[in-house]
């Protein structure tokens, strides 16, 4: 009994061992790709689908992102298929995702590895951050808007507008190519403010920018950065003319001077005296 059993063992085991090893030599669909043109927003793409090891026929199938069939073909040689698909940056790399797969006839089935043209054609740093501050004058509720935005990076890119203490005040993920835009009312105290732009490979920050308290300047909208120029040009005149018209009036003897019209609170050299001394 033991010696039948053997036997039936013997004879079933090169079976077994001949589907193992088919099973390890299964052919795999290779794929690749060729940027044929380029648009500002887009990729004119040939997507290339082969399985060498295979007989003909065999039908290819282009499958994208979400298992939707993208494409379709009967190749009756050994060469590999081809697809030209026109590809648009998207705000998510899954989305930018395509497999391909072969089929005989006779029922066997491929697939390719996972082509991801998202992070082979756009995956870019976030690099010149731009932060623009400004002060809308909103009578009894000013406000301050804050415009973010990096020229280029890969999508998604996330804006965090964050206070000096460490505080995210606010947070935006836009559209691809769009700022962010943010808007709070001016309060009392003072804080510095600054745009950190962070997507999947890299982050950035802008310089930090004080947004001042009081009562706004009358007008229209204007920028933080020419008001604060303003206020100290004003400012520097406004002392200057005050030394100035001390000393004319304390010191009836010493000749006049002269503001410089071109600069305020800047004094010009020495003027002849007054009339009548």
């Amino acid at each position: 009994m033991r010696l039948l059993l053997l036997l039936c063992a013997a004879a079933l085991a090169p079976g077994c061992f001949s589907l193992e090893q088919e099973t390890e030599v299964l052919p795999e669909v290779s794929i690749a790709y060729s940027v044929l043109e380029v648009f500002p927003r887009g990729r004119r793409v040939l997507i290339t689908c082969h399985v060498p090891n295979l007989p003909p026929p065999i039908t290819y199938s282009l499958w994208g992102s979400r298992d939707i069939q993208v494409a379709k073909k009967v190749v009756n040689t050994r060469d590999p298929a081809s697809f030209t698909v026109n590809v648009t940056l998207k705000s998510r790399p899954d989305l930018l995702t395509y497999t391909c797969q072969g089929a005989t006839p006779w029922g066997t089935q491929v697939a390719s590895a996972k082509l991801q043209l998202y992070w082979e054609l756009w995956a870019e740093p976030v690099s010149q951050l731009k932060a623009d501050f400004t002060l809308l004058d909103g009578g009894a509720d000013p406000r301050v808007q804050v415009s973010c935005q990096a020229s280029s990076g890969s999508p998604p890119i996330t804006y965090h507008l964050v206070r000096k203490d460490g505080h995210v005040h606010m947070q935006q993920t836009p559209h691809p190519g769009q700022p962010a835009n943010f808007s709070f009312p001016l309060t009392q105290a003072s804080y510095w403010y600054q745009c950190q732009a962070k997507n999947d490979i890299s982050a950035q920050s802008s310089p930090f920018t004080l947004v001042p308290p009081g009562q706004l300047p009358k007008g229209p909208t204007f920028v933080l950065a020419a008001s604060l120029t303003s206020i100290t040009a004003i400012t520097s005149g406004m002392l200057g003319w005050t030394a100035w018209n001390r000393r004319t009036h304390h010191s009836d003897g010493e000749p006049s001077t002269s503001l410089d019209s071109r600069s305020p609170g800047v004094l010009q050299g020495r003027c002849q005296g007054r009339a009548g001394l």
